[in-house]
């Protein structure tokens, strides 16, 4: 199998030579920023629209990547370019942007301002880690950890320090193995789970949270513009677990997986009313409008890669709620 090739500070390495120090801030302290961009079918989804996150998240914490996004993108292409060989039937990769300070613990006795750390990878996707979510669900838990509150460090940048979100996934799974966090903010409003943003649909309308205290998900993004095409009135605001139990479908939105229907939250039903099929209506005609803007079926993918009997059963299902 072919090595994984990393981008790193102007180089293109085996991965076991790309080697970082471990005296620098980003590593130690979190000092940096991130980036996740899906392909589909070896192809970059909305790069654009990730590297622009990437550089607000660089202006942000006051970091000069060194060159413009343009030419951020050609290294990316060329970084994607010098991995496609490792990618194996059906397969697609999470492509990532990793950004450090470069601020080292010894200081800096040349008094030179040092350029940022700056890699790249690609790293093949896990269908089979939620591909059971796309017919039977997602569990979602509200933790006692909170979302970092925007007036502490703002939910729109997409920083290395994820603490919180990763104490939130710890508690969750000491109470219910395969559940997933749903952080609410300091006034018990939903915001996000630990990787993705929530959607919820009441009444016919499909309900998110504020803006302001969640990641701009470019997945997000392309889900309400979805929504606007087809008609789907869209409401942004503060809502508590109430709303979300009285709901008639939920869903998580995130780059790999794409859209992830919600069974319940915290023990909760989610349109009970309901036949209890999913994903949801709503969810469905969303789902098939991404199928659509991605050029594949992102679901199917995630099924195949599922052990042999449970793809096929899975599959027929997939294919019988596509033709509902």
């Amino acid at each position: 199998m072919a090595d994984s090739i990393v981008y790193l500070n102007g180089e293109y390495l085996p991965e076991a030579e790309a080697l970082v120090p471990v005296t620098e801030r980003g590593f130690f302290g979190g000092d940096g920023v991130y980036e996740v961009t899906r392909t589909f079918a070896g192809k970059l989804f909305r790069l654009d629209a990730h590297l622009k996150r990437l550089y607000r998240s660089l202006a942000y914490i006051r970091v000069d990547a060194g060159f413009d996004s343009t030419q951020m993108g050609a290294i990316t292409e060329e970084t994607l370019r010098c991995n496609l060989e490792r990618l194996g039937p059906g397969a697609d990769f999470a492509l990532w942007h990793v950004v450090a300070r470069a601020d080292s613990v010894h200081g800096n006795p040349e008094g030179k301002p040092p350029g940022p750390i700056i890699s790249i990878f690609c790293v093949e996707t896990d269908f089979a880690h939620y591909a059971d979510a796309y017919l039977r669900g997602m569990r979602l838990l509200t933790p006692g950890i909170r979302r970092t509150p925007a007036d502490s460090i703002d939910p729109k940048a997409k920083v290395l320090s994820r603490m919180n979100q990763i104490q939130a996934a710890l508690e969750v799974a000491e109470n219910d193995p395969g559940a997933v966090p749903l952080l609410l903010d300091r006034d018990g409003n939903i915001t996000e789970t630990n990787t993705g943003n929530f959607f919820f649909v009441a009444n016919g309308k499909l309900m998110t949270s504020s803006p302001r205290g969640v990641l701009g998900g470019v997945t997000r993004a392309a889900v309400l513009e979805i929504a606007a095409k087809l008609g789907i009135e869209t409401v942004e605001g503060d809502f508590t677990p109430y709303d979300i139990y009285a709901a008639d479908e939920a869903f998580v939105t995130s780059t790999s997986p794409v859209i992830l229907p919600v069974k319940s939250l915290n023990g909760n039903r989610i349109g009970g009313d309901g036949d209890g099929t999913l994903p949801g209506p709503v969810t469905l005609k969303l789902m098939r409008a991404f199928i659509d803007l991605a050029g594949m079926d992102f679901v199917a993918q995630a099924l195949e890669m599922l052990s042999a009997n449970e793809a096929a059963d899975s599959l027929a299902e997939w294919r019988a709620r596509l033709a509902d």
